[in-house]
């Protein structure tokens, strides 16, 4: 039976627990499935079922060539594979994206993406994400894509669904990488930016590049006087342990200073490492410790925290 999309996207305001636990049970069963990049021979676009977006996010691979202009510790796109010759085009980007759209409406998609009954709180559209393989804003027609999907979403009157920009953040100093992100809707799209640890040393360690940390926290500033930021930071140990307390502190050094120059943040998620990652010493942190080092963050620096556990 067809569903329509508003029998697909109306779910209760209140349902944000109750789905997050039905995705916590799904990935308990199928964790190494949820982020594939394959879907009915796409090259670009593919459905997450996400946690942190509370139901499907479809994302779009900018990076199909897997490179990254940061090599983090924990990044968990596996790079050792044969690396996909596709070039970036916008029209087979638009194209893939109707097609998983219809996929979506004529409810096929959870089949097809092999996930399986879904329970009902699942099954809500909540974003198109450019994200994928690398960084999305390296792309040089980041912008053209992003006009692209607003205006196909306009077209099918899809104005809930949001597009969510999930960024290292090194491109939020580029002019022409602002410009497409100012004609994002303020208090609806979003730009989530990796934020990794709070010192420069670790920042540097963790990200495997030789950038500075205080350049990084005024481009967040920068961003969310355009639109709202949310801050990402994968946290994660190693067999002697970790994080410490005097990294968590410099972490919430960082976002105190993020609150002191009046960042607009709409959120902080605080998750850790759920597949292979990159450094195959790191191990995940248990539930409980990112919990209490959300409340931290809470309590400390009066941003809204949430944490994610494996």
């Amino acid at each position: 039976m067809k569903m329509t999309v508003d029998q697909i996207q109306q779910t209760s305001a209140d349902s944000g627990t109750r789905e997050t636990a039905d995705l916590e049970r799904m990935e308990a069963r199928t964790r190494h499935s949820l982020h594939p990049r394959a879907y009915a021979g796409f090259s670009f676009v593919y459905p997450v079922l996400s946690r942190r977006a509370r139901g499907v996010s479809l994302g779009v691979n900018l990076s199909p060539d897997a490179l990254c202009n940061f090599s983090c510790r924990y990044c968990q796109v596996d790079r050792r594979g044969s690396r996909s010759s596709s070039r970036i085009d916008v029209g087979a980007i638009l194209a893939e994206a109707s097609a998983i759209l219809d996929d979506w409406t004529d409810g096929t998609l959870p089949a097809k993406a092999g996930w399986g009954p879904l329970p009902s709180s699942l099954l809500r559209l909540n974003d198109f994400a450019l994200s994928g393989d690398g960084e999305p804003t390296q792309s040089p027609l980041f912008g053209q894509v992003l006009e692209a999907l607003r205006g196909l979403l306009d077209k099918r009157s899809l104005g809930s669904v949001k597009l969510i920009i999930i960024t290292n953040g090194s491109g939020l100093s580029r002019p022409s990488v602002m410009r497409a992100m100012s004609r994002l809707r303020p208090r609806h799209d979003e730009i989530w930016v990796k934020l990794d640890w709070g010192s420069q040393k670790a920042f540097r360690d963790t990200t495997g590049t030789r950038r500075s940390l205080p350049v990084h926290l005024s481009r967040i500033v920068s961003a969310s006087r355009v639109i709202p930021v949310t801050i990402q930071t994968c946290l994660f140990g190693t067999e002697a342990g970790g994080p410490s307390e005097a990294e968590i502190k410099a972490y919430v050094r960082s976002l105190r200073f993020l609150r002191g120059r009046k960042a607009d943040l709409a959120r902080v998620q605080i998750y850790t490492i759920s597949r292979p990652p990159a450094d195959s010493s790191l191990r995940p942190i248990s539930p409980g410790r990112l919990r209490e080092i959300a409340r931290i963050v809470r309590d400390e620096t009066g941003f809204p925290a949430e944490a994610f556990g494996a």
